[in-house]
């Protein structure tokens, strides 16, 4: 018997890539509990119509518009609307649900997101940049209209359910974990001549190419870092990034008593996924327990910041204002996406992100087209950094 005899409705933007695949997974465990609304994917057809056929959605939508006419092939048979572009994206995010998965990468991701606010009941997020952005317009908007945000990823959620039931002012520190990335050890020379190939291996978590990436520079931590300061009202001082190369213990808190509360469990974002889908139920989410003897020992040290220096760029952004960190999540995208088409090497990537950053000027952030207006810029300002620079 599902425990709420009426099913909630989900959207699911991104419902390919990793995050979105997961979200597949735990609906179909429970799936009496929900229904589903709409479906996006940016490009990769075949798994948007294997997801569709899985999920059985209203609305079914490539942004490929090349890639339409095998989506209507495959299923023209079946009672979908089927739909392409990112005008029928926005305008679908729009549409009322009671949880909207925002699982779209990247800066792309923000606009749905924004959208999305209002008319959601939750917004599962997995997207990073619509904190990083947005935060205080995004969570001002979501307390105006009734909308909660319950972060997907793995350790805001672990802290996010900790800090269920406390206040801000009995936190005496807020830990979040990494695990090190594929890099975790190497020196800077060894650094200089790395791959693209290398840099997504990731030795945990299987995700896409620029989460990846971030996770090897561990600029994905310092992402992290802005979003806990905007999602927990946090002050950037009383958050630390430490190594934990199991990535058992997903996130802690230390209270201002002494005592501290860790979050454990199996690397596996069915867990996350399934609190936000379930909230404020916890349901079986198919994932294996932790068995602690077995483990034995679980690791921790501190990120070597002479190496990886982004969690501290990601200080210095936010020291500088709303605009900076626009920036640096904009000289971001541009940079990793430059290194994996092996324009730039590997150790350029922060050094291009700083720069950019630094060369960005400060501007008060007042809306949606502030934001815009400033990740444009940023862009721009990158580009021309890589195109004149030696950086191979």
């Amino acid at each position: 018997m599902p425990f709420n005899s009426n099913p909630k409705t989900v959207s699911i933007f991104g419902v390919t890539g990793s995050v979105g695949t997961s979200a597949q997974e735990v609906i179909m465990l429970n799936k009496d509990n929900f229904v589903v609304d709409t479906i996006v994917s940016n490009n990769n057809v075949k798994a948007l119509i294997k997801a569709a056929i899985l999920l059985n959605p209203k609305l079914v939508i490539i942004r490929n518009k090349e890639k339409f006419t095998e989506l209507e092939e495959a299923l023209g048979k079946y009672n979908f609307i089927l739909l392409f572009g990112d005008d029928n994206i926005l305008e679908s995010s729009k549409r009322n649900v009671d949880i909207f998965v925002a699982a779209i990468i990247g800066y792309a991701g923000l606009i749905t997101t924004y959208s999305s606010v209002g008319n959601a009941k939750i917004i599962a997020l997995a997207n990073k940049e619509s904190l990083v952005c947005a935060g205080p317009i995004l969570l001002n908007k979501a307390n105006n209209h009734n909308s909660n945000i319950i972060p997907i990823d793995s350790e805001h959620n672990t802290l996010f359910q900790i800090l269920s039931g406390y206040k801000s002012d009995n936190i005496s520190k807020m830990i979040i974990t990494a695990s090190g990335g594929p890099f975790r050890g190497y020196s800077i020379k060894s650094l200089n001549n790395v791959s693209p190939a290398e840099a997504t291996a990731h030795p945990v978590w299987d995700m896409g190419k620029k989460i990846s990436v971030d996770s090897a520079t561990l600029m994905n931590k310092g992402l992290e870092l802005i979003e806990a300061v905007y999602l927990f009202n946090i002050s950037p001082e009383k958050i630390n990034i430490i190594v934990h190369p199991e990535s058992i213990v997903h996130g802690i808190i230390e209270f201002v008593d002494g005592s501290m509360s860790a979050g454990l469990s199996t690397p596996n974002m069915r867990t996350p996924i399934s609190y936000a889908l379930n909230y404020p139920n916890k349901v079986n989410a198919n994932v294996n327990p932790l068995n602690l003897t077995l483990i034995k020992s679980l690791n921790f040290e501190n990120v070597n910041e002479k190496i990886f220096r982004s969690v501290q760029v990601a200080r210095d952004a936010l020291q500088r204002g709303h605009s900076s960190v626009i920036s640096l999540n904009a000289a971001n995208e541009i940079a990793v996406n430059a290194f994996l088409n092996k324009k730039i090497n590997f150790l350029n990537i922060i050094n291009i992100v700083e720069r950019s950053v630094l060369k960005m000027a400060s501007l008060e952030i007042n809306n949606i087209d502030d934001i815009i207006m400033v990740d444009q810029e940023s862009r721009k300002i990158t580009y021309d950094l890589i195109s004149r620079g030696n950086y191979k």
